[in-house]
């Protein structure tokens, strides 16, 4: 469905209008799939996914600019230049853009004036995919590919752990799995292709191949490092591998100017579909309201505040800016609760079942808090949840999520008609609202559970 409605004529916005109902669609085979996923064939499944996959390549990348921004990167490298020094837009990098395809490159990147926040394990792929030339089509093939190989991961880490392998289904057929790899071009489609990885090495006891999966995991994407903690005391060597696996990719870009400019601009600026802290933000805005001026805080908050939100140092706090930072604060607080009520739980847990049950959980608590939850964010989640859907209520509302993800793209025709990104409240409310609910039954459920054992207790 999504390539059928991609493929019908339109500019550029009317296209993604076209595949933005595909999207929705694509959620209603992965409907029958949630219902009939244990009766399917593993090898018929594999072929089907990865075809699908293969077929949508024939669409250009319309659901977002970043892949465009991972071309650019791998040409500046090639160029023996350090992509973290310069934006795209820098004048700096014009002698590059003499090259009539890397100009058009250039000018399909979004946010051009903020240099890239992509780790080095990512660039060195952007590098490696730039040598066949400057064209996303390689990225995306690559991405197939690793799909591929999440799914085949996938169901033998099920077997592994004693569960039905036809459960890889669960993220094959997810609608952010087909599209976001082989159309959006992510690159945590290969961050989770790793992850995937090294949790299967990992159950198979296989020490050395699971750190080296998790450090390249973490070198291509930062969120597989919340499990690191976990494993410190009762999977060391793991984690060393990791460690040193993530430094030698790192080692290339040593001495330059690394991400972290570009990642406290992302994360200073940055909100999108968000859930849980749009609450938050609603509020804060009550203590400070909007346009209500600067406010009068301490040298130390004030501070902690502009840092935050990636502001000047010499600047005044300012009401708008504080909400942001105050709310960013109480999603961590809470996202930190729950982390450690998991790792409280796992702590005697062998490694690789608090492994995976800590990551599922935990991935699914920072995307419901997030200030920004991309559709592709939600691949990290996919394996957990399919992992855990056999024997657990938790991930079926977050299953369901995928099915409604692709709300959060309705804004983007109009934003590349006018350049201006405009959501009501009402796109957010469709989305999480039936997520919530879910969880909010399942908590329910959960305490029933528990009182009705104490009552026969």
């Amino acid at each position: 469905m999504p390539l059928v409605c991609g493929l019908l004529p339109g500019d550029e916005a009317t296209r993604l209008e076209h595949l933005i109902v595909g999207y929705g669609l694509a959620g209603l085979p992965f409907a029958v799939v949630l219902a009939t996923w244990r009766r399917l064939n593993l090898r018929s499944l594999w072929v089907v996914a990865v075809g699908i996959r293969l077929l949508l390549l024939l669409l250009p990348p319309l659901l977002s600019e970043d892949v465009w921004r991972y071309v650019w990167d791998g040409a500046v490298q090639l160029a023996g230049l350090d992509p973290y020094r310069h934006a795209p837009a820098d004048p700096a990098l014009d002698a590059l853009a003499l090259d009539p395809i890397l100009a058009a490159v250039r000018a399909q990147i979004g946010h051009a004036d903020i240099a890239t926040i992509y780790p080095p394990g990512a660039q060195i792929i952007f590098m490696i995919t730039g040598l066949a030339g400057p064209n996303p089509i390689w990225i995306r093939l690559l991405l197939v590919a690793a799909d591929g190989l999440t799914l085949l991961g996938l169901a033998r880490w099920a077997q592994a752990l004693g569960r039905p392998p036809q459960l890889a289904a669960l993220y094959a057929f997810a609608p952010p799995a087909v599209l976001e790899g082989a159309v959006g071009g992510h690159i945590d489609g290969l961050g989770v292709a790793l992850l995937v990885g090294a949790g299967l090495a990992f159950s198979r006891r296989r020490d050395g191949w699971a750190g080296a999966a998790l450090g390249a995991s973490i070198a291509t994407k930062l969120l597989p490092v919340l499990v690191v903690p976990l494993l410190l005391r009762r999977a060391w060597r793991v984690v060393a591998v990791a460690a040193v696996v993530a430094g030698l990719l790192a080692l290339p870009y040593l001495g330059g100017s690394g991400p972290g400019e570009g990642l406290a601009q992302y994360g200073g600026r940055w909100r999108g579909n968000d859930g849980a802290f749009a609450l938050l933000i609603n509020v804060f805005e009550h203590v400070w309201p909007p346009g209500s001026g600067t406010v009068d805080l301490s040298p130390t908050l004030s501070r902690l505040v502009l840092r935050l939100v990636a502001a000047p140092a010499d600047a005044l706090p300012w009401a708008e800016g504080v909400v942001f930072a105050a709310a960013k604060l109480a999603a961590l607080g809470l996202f930190s609760l729950v982390w450690l009520a998991l790792a409280f739980r796992h702590r005697r847990a062998p490694p690789i079942v608090a492994f995976a049950g800590l990551l599922g959980p935990a991935v699914a608590a920072l995307l419901l808090l997030s200030p920004v939850v991309h559709p592709w964010y939600l691949l990290w989640l996919l394996p957990f949840l399919a992992l855990a859907a056999p024997d657990a209520r938790w991930p079926w509302p977050l299953l369901g999520w995928n099915c409604l993800i692709f709300l959060a793209y309705l804004p983007r025709p109009a934003y590349l008609r006018t350049g201006v990104w405009l959501t009501g409240p009402e796109l957010p409310l469709l989305e999480y609202l039936p997520v919530w609910f879910g969880l909010a039954l399942v908590g329910m459920s959960r305490v029933q559970r528990r009182g009705h054992r104490a009552t026969d207790g």
